[in-house]
Formats: structure tokens, sequence, C-alpha cells
């Protein structure tokens, strides 16, 4: 790959999930073809042998050891920092490819009428094929304040979905952002309003991301492409995570976070000691 020009950078961040990651690696390597890519594996200090299984599974890809869990967000930077390729592919760790997605993703990128897309994504199914989280719309912070306050004085009929996930598209659809799981991005889009924020630890970093280009970049959009198939295992499989005092309160914090920089310090602060009161004393 020396003197070629790699087409896709593809960044795993893997903590703790050895056999996960090669399966995910693995799979990569037996479903793509028809590009060059390269992959990267950014290992978050872990206490398995991840370190050594994955060097000696696959010795031909760029393995970093961060000497600290610096969570997702700032752990894919660093893996962005050294990627060659046109586009990066930020793939969960506890995914595995059901086609030629990367391919698929990159036509779609390369494709003329998509000039003005800054990220895709692909469908995102669980392990059992039934549809997962692929994408969603930007928080509404408005809503926060309904069901917080307003809600008092009139009734108020609480969102139907927390996400606004869209529903499962045939075709390609815009959409506010893409799942941190699977998030093909143009290198130079990256390379004009910078990568993830550095605040934040896990979930919500690519939801801002998505934002901070839309703002930047005002004609560039978001995408789903149906057409490349990948499950994702966790994502609302393990009802018992999504109960977990530690997930909502690194949930909160970082939705907090999200609001201080979209809608400003004092609505984040707000909303994070809200969330907290409900959480500790089990309001609704």
């Amino acid at each position: 790959m020396k003197n070629k020009i790699i087409d896709v950078s593809i960044i795993f961040v893997n903590y703790n999930t050895a056999k996960l990651t090669c399966q995910a690696i693995a799979s990569v390597i037996k479903n793509t073809s028809g590009i060059l890519y390269e992959i990267i594996v950014v290992d978050n200090d872990s206490k398995d042998e991840s370190v050594k299984l994955i060097s000696e599974s696959f010795p031909s890809i760029k393995l970093i050891e961060n000497k600290t869990n610096e969570g997702f967000g700032r752990a894919n930077n660093v893996g962005l920092r050294i990627a060659k390729g046109k586009y990066c592919f930020l793939l969960n760790t506890d995914t595995y490819l059901l086609n030629n997605a990367i391919k698929i993703l990159f036509d779609f990128m390369e494709s003329a009428k998509n000039k003005n897309v800054a990220v895709v994504g692909g469908m995102l199914f669980k392990q059992n094929l039934e549809t997962n989280v692929f994408a969603g719309s930007f928080p509404d912070y408005q809503n926060f304040i309904n069901n917080s306050f307003l809600k008092h004085f009139y009734k108020y009929k609480k969102p139907r979905s927390i996400n606004n996930i869209p529903r499962p598209p045939k075709t390609s659809i815009e959409v506010d952002y893409v799942s941190g799981a699977d998030f093909f991005v143009r290198k130079e889009v990256l390379d004009k309003i910078g990568v993830f924020d550095k605040r934040f630890f896990l979930y919500f970093e690519e939801t801002e991301l998505c934002f901070r280009i839309k703002q930047k970049l005002p004609n560039t959009k978001c995408m789903i492409e149906p057409k490349a198939e990948i499950v994702h295992i966790s994502q609302g499989s393990n009802k018992d995570t999504a109960r977990n005092l530690r997930f909502r309160k690194q949930f909160i914090k970082s939705k907090a976070i999200y609001y201080s920089i979209t809608e400003g310090l004092f609505k984040g602060f707000l909303f994070r000691i809200v969330s907290l009161k409900r959480l500790y004393f089990n309001e609704k």
C-alpha cells in the first residue's frame, strides 16, 4: 500500500473485547472487495489479552495502544490522526458485515450526485436481523423543557421516541446524525471542521459531530444507504445495561455536554441537574 492511494481507513476502538474485535476484523476481510483499505485498531488500555490476540491474528493491521481508556471519541481521534484513506469508516467492534458494505458505502460517496454528503451509514440489524438503531434526529431541548416544567401547567404528550429514530428506509434517506457504530465520513470534511470533541467520553459524540458538520458546512448532508447491511450486536440487546446506574449517569453527562455545546452552558447545566434529580429520586 506504500505507493497506492487508500480508499478507506477502517477504525476500530477496542476495550477488553478481543474476540469480538477479531471477529469484526475477520468479517471486514471476508466481505470487503473492490477497494483498497487499511485497518486501524486503537486499544483503550485493555486488561484482557486484546493486544496480543489482535496483533498475532492480524499482523498487517495498524495497532495503537493507548495508556489509558480514552473512551470512544478520543480513541477514534487517535486512529483518525494516522488514517491515510480518502474516507474513514468508524466501525464498532461488536459488528459484522452481511455484504460488501464498505464498498457499497464507498461507491455511494463517490457518486457525483452525493458529492455533498459528508457522512453516510448503512442499515444496522440486531443478531436476529430485526432493525437496530442506525440514525436519529438531533435532541430537542424544547422537549426536555416541556416534559420537565411545562407539563405541570398543561397536558403534554411525551414524544413517542426519545431519539426520534427514523423508520427503516428502502432507499437512501437524509438523517440528522448517523450512528457511531458505522460512521463513514469524508476525511476532507474532518480536516475542515475537526474530529470528535474531546469533552465526550462515551455517547453523543457522533451526534455533536454531525451537528457541527451541518453548522459549519450547511450544504452538506448525513445519509443512510440501506443497501449496506451490518449487524450491531450490543445496541439494545442488553436490557440490564440500560438500567445500570453508571450507564445512565454517563448518558446524562454526555447529553448535558451536547446541550452545553449546542444550546449554551446554562441549558446544559439545567438539563444535567434535572436529569440527575430524576435519576436518584426515580422521577418520571
